[in-house]
Parts: C-alpha cells; structure tokens; sequence
C-alpha cells in the first residue's frame, strides 16, 4: 500500500457519541527511536530544528526530542513507536572508530524518561497506544514503576524480540566454565518492547487494560437504549424495584446485575434468559433480537473509541526475527523494519498517525510508509537524520517508480 492515498484531516481525535448516542465525524481539523534514538537533553549541540514538512504525510524533525514534542498539538497521533536511549553506555562505531555514544548516557535518566513519555501520552489520541524498547531489566523495572505512578499509561504486554542463535558468534557458547573467560550470568540474546494504551486513571484495571470503560461507563454511549428503557418504566408505570424483586424472585439472586443493566456504570443489556424470565413478562415492549441488534449496531460504532488493537495469525509476546547483520545496519540499534511492520498493523489503525521521537535511521518511518500510515520523526544527530531523509527520498522514488 503507498501513502499517495492522502490521509488529509486523520489527525484527529476519536469522534465522540453525540446526544442522539450516535458516532458523528467531526469537521474540523483539530489536528491543527525506532532506531534506538539519539537524544540527550544534557548534550551540547545546536538547537535548530530542521525539518521535511509534511511530504506524502511524512513529517522529520531534527531536533531535541522533548523540545519537538512539546510543539505538537494534544491527540494528534494514534501510535508512539520508538526507541530511546537505554543508559547502558552503548559502544558505537562511527567514521573508523569505536566509542561510547554519548547519546546513551543520561544524567537523571528515569525522570526524562518520565518527562518524554508524558508528552508522548499528551500527543496521543485518548484511545492512543504507545510501545517503547529498552534490554535493561533494573532501569526497565524502575521504568515501569514509575510510569505507574507517574502518566495515564497502562502496561497492557510485555513483548521479547529474540534475536536467535546468529546474534553472537558461536565462541562464547564454548567458553570454559573453569576458565578466566567463563560468563556469570545467563547470556543475553533479547530486547524488550513494552506495549502500554494510553487510558484514565479512574478507570479500573480490567477496564483500562481493554478500553471498554469509554463505552460502556460513557453516559452518552448508548443513549438511545437507555432513554428507551426509561421510556418503558414510564409507560408500564413501574421502578427499578419492580424489576429488581422480579429479577430475585425468577432468579434467586440478588439484583447486583441491574446496577449494569441499561445504566451508566459499565453498561450491559440482559441475556436472552433473562430478558425472557424478567422484562417480557413485565410487559417490556421489545422481543429480544431487536434489542441485541440495536444493541450490536452501537457497540460496532463505538469500538473506534477503545484504544487499537487487531490480532495477527501469531499473536504472542516472544517475536523470533533474527537482527540486521552489523555490516548492513545504518544505526547501532536498528530494529527489523519486519518488527515494525507487524506493530504498526495491529496498533495503529489504517490511514492513522505514529510518531517516533527517537527516529534514528528512519525504520519506523519506513514501516509507516509501507503500512500507509502517516509518519512524524524526531532525530536529534544531524548525522542519522540525513540517514533519514535520504531513505525518506528513495522510498518516495521506489513509489514514484514502482507504484507501490
């Protein structure tokens, strides 16, 4: 699929049920590293934001990931796909030499971690899902502590990419166990991506974890079942304890039920069986399948406000994808442009937005393109944005060519 398909006015946030309980679109433009990033707010270098402006739905920006972050507008975006310094102190190879990166040591790093990823959950749309890469399990659990705490994210999977037998050379599975070389610890062939939805605090775990608390704890969602069923104790002349005492009396249960049933908080219609036992004889004027079928019709309408998510053939957590050989990677922490792929199609609705504020070499963005997605970047190395642009440039000739 190309991006020629312009997603002029996606930029949005999700279309809220009106008074009569039905999606409207709206009409206004409210819109107004995937490669293991390279921003350090601690760095010393020039402030000035260069950028691609919106070509084909492509937007880079080098800059400070922050400093960007911060000029673009609330719910803007579907999907955060990125991959920020891991403050392990990564060796990197540039122009011959080997070296420290600077980029991966960061003063107060948990706290600019924290300070990134609201902005990032700002961005998002309130149905947003935001994936992040780390492979340090201490600073990862302190991560997750503290993103608790701290946003309105909520850890919905904890993802591994194992990276198979080739990701090392085979000498160090024959090391001596006795020797001077021997490893202390289990030998590390993994990353990790944290997968969160962006949800409300008020929520309940469950709920937040599923999306299901915008819909069905909405007081506008559903409206018109609600509004019937009062319509109903009117005309039959009867309370919410009529039903209730027939409810225990078919039943032999305590009404807990009906404090969901056709109500605001975590909204439910009745089973056939009750329907049948309870309402009907009461003298509630619908049969059961017209009920359920205005029931279903809505709660179609209402999945866009629930945070994305479409299930692949192989949905699990562990991702087997060997890594890109290091004589063919254009960022010491590239990611398989396969990976990305795969997360933008279950994330990230089509034609939606993702933003990567540690871009890197562009993979994410790459991903985005041959998904037909919209793509915001943010990359601060001068070096790795020009990395950028130029794989930026050929996609758009392979498409200009090939018409992909």
């Amino acid at each position: 699929m190309g991006v020629q398909d312009k997603r002029e006015n996606l930029v949005r946030a999700p279309a809220q049920p009106d008074q009569s309980g039905r999606i409207r679109e709206r009409n206004d433009n409210s819109a107004g590293n995937g490669d293991g990033g390279t921003d350090n707010k601690n760095r010393a270098t020039d402030n000035k934001t260069t950028e691609v402006e919106n070509v084909n739905g492509i937007d880079l920006r080098c800059g400070d990931a922050l400093e960007e972050l911060k000029t673009l507008p609330d719910g803007l975006v579907d999907l955060v796909l990125t991959d920020p310094p891991y403050n392990i102190g990564l060796q990197e190879t540039r122009a011959g030499s080997k070296a420290m990166a600077a980029w991966d040591k960061i003063e107060n790093y948990t706290d600019w971690c924290i300070e990134w990823l609201n902005e990032c959950s700002r961005v998002l749309k309130p149905n947003g899902v935001l994936y992040f890469w780390h492979n340090d399990m201490a600073q990862i659990a302190e991560l997750l502590h503290e993103t608790a705490k701290k946003t309105d994210l909520v850890l919905v999977s904890f993802c591994i990419w194992d990276k198979g037998d080739t990701y090392r050379a085979k000498a160090w599975k024959q090391r001596d166990p006795e020797g001077t070389t021997a490893l202390r610890s289990w030998f590390n062939v993994c990353e990790y991506c944290l997968h969160f939805f962006k949800a409300p605090k008020a929520a309940g775990a469950a709920w937040r974890a599923t999306g299901l608390d915008r819909i069905n704890s909405n007081p506008e969602c559903y409206k018109p079942i609600k509004d019937w069923y009062k319509s109903e104790l009117d005309r039959l002349g009867i309370t919410t304890q009529t039903v209730a005492k027939k409810y225990t009396a078919v039943t032999g249960k305590k009404p807990y039920m009906l404090g969901h049933y056709f109500c605001d908080s975590q909204f439910e219609i009745p089973t056939r069986e009750i329907w049948d036992a309870v309402y009907r004889p009461l003298g509630f004027g619908k049969e059961y399948e017209e009920l359920r079928k205005e029931y279903e019709e809505l709660r179609k309408e209402y999945e866009e406000l629930r945070n994305y998510h479409r299930c692949d053939d192989m949905h699990c957590n562990i991702w087997h994808e060997p890594p890109i050989p290091s004589t063919g990677r254009l960022h010491t922490c590239q990611k398989p442009v396969k990976i990305l792929r795969r997360l933008i199609r279950v994330s990230c609705r089509p034609g939606g937005t993702v933003l990567d504020c540690f871009m890197g070499s562009w993979s994410a963005g790459e991903a985005a393109i041959l998904e037909g997605r919209s793509f915001i970047g943010i990359e601060r190395d001068a070096e790795y944005f020009e990395i950028a642009r130029k794989r930026l440039e050929t996609v758009n000739n392979q498409e200009r060519i090939y018409g992909m």
